[in-house]
């Protein structure tokens, strides 16, 4: 009899320590979801989360603590919002990063600014006072401002980014118009469309109401909208109440190649980040060609980025030459080595970088897979460069098994919102801290969202990404090495 209640008293202590983990009918309790955003921190190589507190009630989420830069800050409030049951997120989370003069936070903001492929406004003023980066002038586009406040929160330094910036817009757009837009762009996004969301318009400002499911679906619909041309402001009045069946669309989308190629038109066309005008298209079933130059390489980056995420599209070829203004390769290789010895995430590597003909080829070592394609982009964005090399090599200090890394890439794929509606559905092995996904999934923004998982779990080298997307047949063999 004791044996027996040993037994049964061992299998409800190992209940209870799975119970965070099994399938669920309904909403997830709040201890349940504490237990998947710690895991999801604690499995994510940008952020300590050994200094991050998380608690919650009635789902949502209240970070608190201190980390050691800004873009560690803002990792842990976006990874904690795709986590499924999340209905918001409190970020109480300090920024106590190594102490650097103001004025020399200020010139390496600046100095980013003046060597962006993306930014072209003059005018844009800098200053620091106790860390706090305050940016004013004014720009061209929503994507100038952006940038310039990406580039400084990636600044070694930075506690926080205050961006003042105004847009002065080329052409002036009615409010219909907008509201026009602002729709289309909801419904092409394959993890708002179907949801009741509604658009308004006043003076340029959007107001947004309705229910989603989830805080991330909440945020994604005010980024959504805010890219339009002539939007002043966005008002968020949606609500969020978990849903089993609401969020990412369930069947893959299939067009015809027509309708594709008018849906990735369009959204070339709208993206103000990059211009389109020499960009040509093809389409076949579900594959879309990407012909033309475009002025970048960055640009080329997003432009590809921008037909992934049309409902439909199942796989991107990207021919993009970048006809890039010329500069010496000395200057460019100035200019990436200055960013990158500044950067918050990656300041203190060893990389090296050679710059041959707007060429540059990056080597060293890393510590993560995300350290070694962030540094990558670092460089994409400095003007003049045509292409990036990634020869970086990631030494990882963690040395968990394959099999723990195996788990941990699962565990997120289950409780990732956006991933989690396909995540029986994809097959993953790792081996010496590689990782191999497989299996069938309805949109490609799942697909690249698996990988960004695996990529950004503590352990993880490299991700050969072989998923392919629902109602595809895939004639080529090019899936297999990407």
């Amino acid at each position: 009899m004791r044996k027996q209640f040993s037994q049964l008293a061992a299998l409800a202590i190992l209940c209870y320590a799975l119970a965070p983990l099994v399938a669920h009918a309904g909403p997830l309790s709040d201890e349940a979801i504490s237990y998947h955003v710690q895991d999801a921190l604690r499995d994510d190589p940008r952020v300590d989360a050994s200094r991050i507190e998380v608690s919650v009630k009635e789902g949502v989420v209240k970070l608190a603590g201190s980390v050691t830069n800004l873009a560690a800050k803002k990792f842990a409030v976006a990874e904690a919002m795709k986590i499924n049951g999340v209905v918001g997120v409190i970020d109480e989370i300090s920024v106590l990063p190594v102490f650097r003069r103001d004025s020399d936070i200020a010139n390496a903001v600046r100095r980013r600014i003046l060597n962006s492929s993306v930014i072209e406004s003059q005018g844009i003023w800098v200053t620091c006072s106790d860390g706090i980066v305050s940016i004013t002038g004014q720009v061209g586009s929503y994507a100038e401002s952006e940038q310039a406040a990406l580039l400084a929160s990636e600044v070694a330094g930075v506690k926080e980014v205050r961006n003042l910036l105004t847009i002065k817009w080329a052409t002036q757009r009615s409010d219909e118009e907008i509201k026009k837009d602002a729709i289309a762009a909801l419904a092409r996004d394959v993890y708002l469309t179907g949801l009741p969301i509604t658009v308004e318009v006043k003076d340029g400002v959007v107001t947004l109401e309705g229910l989603v499911g989830n805080a991330y679906e909440k945020e994604r619909a005010k980024n959504d909208v805010r890219w339009v041309s002539n939007v002043k402001g966005v008002v968020n009045n949606i609500d969020v109440e978990w849903y089993e069946d609401q969020g990412v669309r369930k069947q893959a989308v299939i067009p015809s190649d027509s309708e594709l190629k008018a849906a990735v038109r369009k959204v070339l066309d709208q993206d103000h980040r990059l211009n389109a005008d020499n960009i040509t298209l093809r389409t076949s079933f579900g594959h879309v060609i990407l012909d033309g130059s475009v002025f970048t390489h960055h640009e080329r980056e997003i432009a590809e980025q921008d037909a992934r995420n049309v409902p439909g599209v199942a796989w991107v070829t990207n021919n993009l030459f970048t006809r890039v203004d010329k500069r010496e390769d000395w200057a460019i290789a100035d200019d990436i080595m200055f960013n990158l010895a500044t950067d918050s995430l990656i300041d203190g590597f060893n990389i090296e970088t050679t710059v041959k003909n707007g060429i540059v080829t990056l080597s060293g070592t890393v510590h993560s897979a995300y350290d070694k394609a962030h540094a990558a982009d670092v460089a994409s964005r400095v003007r003049g460069v045509k292409g990036v090399v990634n020869n970086l090599v990631v030494s990882s200090t963690n040395w968990k098994k394959d099999a723990e890394l195996v788990k941990s890439i699962k565990r997120g794929l289950r409780t990732d919102w956006t991933t989690w509606w396909v995540a029986r559905k994809i097959n993953v092995t790792v081996k010496d801290g590689v990782a191999v996904l497989e299996g069938d999934v309805n949109s490609w923004k799942q697909r690249t969202k698996a990988a960004e998982i695996a990529l950004h779990t503590f352990g993880i080298l490299e991700v050969d990404n072989r998923l392919t997307v629902k109602g595809v047949a895939y004639p080529w063999d090019e899936h297999l090495y990407k």
